[in-house]
């Protein structure tokens, strides 16, 4: 009996471990479906998520690219406004077209210039050479610009090399504005630039060198020269006879002139300035005239107007050396 009651015994406690497995069965398996709907709405959400954000991006990147164009479409409006042109009595050239304007201006070399300069002293023809020497200066070369810019007027500037090293940015504007740039030694002073024919070279190319600089052009060469106290003459005649040798050998012309203002004298007013001029001109149609853009030079300012004026009455034509180096 005894054994027979273990039997039912032991079916029983089966049938309950088997009902405990069941029920721990089901209880897993609820949990593992919990779990994967959870992570199936998590994957979603950060699909969804991932792809609204790229939408975003991308439409704010559109939107930037639209603005960038619109920038830019504003900015070359602005700057088609705002473009200036270059109205000298050559081509017009777009200011920024700098290179045209440089290849434009650069004097070319001309063995036969000598001749045709002094052939200017001889000729007939109604014309006046504007000459301004000892520039430029802080003072009176800009209201020099200033004024033949508004005769529209080319003149041509014998530059001292020590002046053009302090003010660049006048030979700059003097050259940009069509005038000739033209070589009056370094130093000025007549004991230095005359010891030699070397010595007088020497401030040539010191002074070519500076005007180079100036330019930031190392092409460019003036080929003309005006001896500080004129080319012949005083107690530096020998000197200078052979530097004019010299200079012919390197194909460098010089000038002097047959008219001046005596600014550099003792003419201190416009109407003593103007009154020389008239006296120096006498009958001569052509003319080489002498004045001076130094700082102490107000006097050449103030007249300037009233001797363009003149010579325009008189019929002349206002030319510079470009007409001889072009």
């Amino acid at each position: 009996m005894l054994y027979g009651m273990e039997d039912d015994y032991d079916k029983e406690f089966g049938q309950l471990i088997k009902k405990e497995k069941s029920k721990k069965n089901k209880i897993m398996l609820i949990v593992a479906i919990i779990i994967a709907c959870i992570l199936v709405i998590y994957a979603s959400f950060s699909i969804s998520y991932h792809f609204i954000n790229k939408k975003v991006d991308l439409s704010q990147n559109n939107m930037s690219n639209v603005n960038n164009n619109k920038s830019d479409e504003k900015k070359s409006t602005l700057t088609k406004k705002n473009a200036k042109v270059y109205n000298g009595e050559h081509t017009q050239i777009a200011i920024h077209d700098m290179e045209k304007i440089k290849t434009k201006f650069i004097p070319q070399p001309n063995e036969n210039a000598q001749n045709l300069i002094k052939e200017i002293y001889k000729s007939d023809e109604k014309q006046v050479y504007l000459t301004f020497d000892d520039g430029p200066s802080k003072k009176i070369t800009p209201q020099i610009l200033d004024i033949l810019k508004q005769y529209d007027v080319k003149a041509t500037f014998f530059l001292l090399g020590s002046r053009v090293e302090l003010y660049p940015d006048l030979v700059k504007r003097e050259f940009e504005e069509g005038h000739y740039i033209a070589n009056h030694g370094y130093s000025h002073k007549y004991s230095q630039i005359y010891q030699s024919k070397d010595t007088t070279f020497a401030e040539y190319v010191q002074c070519e060198n500076a005007i180079k600089n100036a330019l930031g052009n190392p092409d460019y060469n003036s080929y003309l020269f005006r001896f500080p106290g004129g080319s012949s003459g005083g107690k530096y005649e020998e000197v200078k006879s052979q530097a004019r040798e010299l200079f012919n050998t390197y194909g460098v012309a010089y000038t002097n002139w047959n008219c001046l203002t005596g600014d550099a004298e003792n003419k201190k007013t416009k109407e003593e300035c103007i009154q020389e001029m008239i006296n120096t001109k006498n009958n001569q149609n052509s003319i080489i005239l002498l004045m001076h853009d130094a700082n102490d030079k107000q006097q050449t300012v103030d007249a300037l107007p009233e001797i363009i004026q003149y010579f325009k009455n008189e019929g002349y034509t206002f030319k510079n050396f470009y007409e001889i180096f072009k």
